[in-house]
């Protein structure tokens, strides 16, 4: 069991179908950590994210976070998750912008969509995980999206797999 410290407490975003789910998750496997969500109206939210402190883990929802997100700014947070990280797959959606001013020592994104599926969308979570990785979305275009969809080159795809999969950890269902 860990003692608590307000600049460790950590904050999961998820779509609220599954905030409740986080909730008895955390409990299930992790009891000893104290979990708030943070949900209702703006006043009771606002009134729970004052409490922060007081707790491990915040759970909330991509669409309160967008609403809350000045509530936020001010906090540093130790872990930041994403769940279902393709709600930022569009990088100029508030989603995305809200997430990424959010402070944390570390960031995880989860997500069963295959990112292959999108380079862009590639570049969005990536973006939020390590700003800069992958450069401007402009430069990104340009050297990896652009060739590999045009082009379908295996060489500049084959590059961008190596730069990303240090950083990508994959798991089948059935696993």
């Amino acid at each position: 069991e860990r003692l608590h410290h307000p600049e460790s407490t950590s904050l999961v975003i998820c779509p609220s179908s599954l905030i409740l789910n986080w909730e008895s998750e955390i409990k299930k496997f992790a009891p000893s950590l104290r979990s708030l969500v943070i949900s209702g109206t703006a006043e009771e939210r606002s009134k729970l994210i004052a409490m922060a402190d007081d707790y491990d883990v915040l759970i909330t929802s991509y669409d309160y976070l967008k609403r809350d997100v000045d509530q936020y700014e001010d906090r540093h947070f130790q872990f930041q998750i994403l769940d279902e990280a393709q709600y930022i797959k569009n990088t100029s959606t508030k989603n995305a912008i809200s997430v990424k001013k959010i402070s944390s020592a570390n960031k995880f994104a989860l997500t069963g969509t295959p990112i292959e599926n999108s380079l862009s969308e590639l570049w969005s979570i990536f973006d939020y995980l390590m700003p800069g990785l992958l450069g401007s979305y402009q430069k990104f275009r340009k050297k990896y999206e652009n060739p590999i969809i045009t082009n379908t080159d295996d060489e500049i795809s084959k590059r961008l797999q190596k730069m990303v999969k240090p950083f990508i950890l994959r798991r089948l269902k059935r696993d």
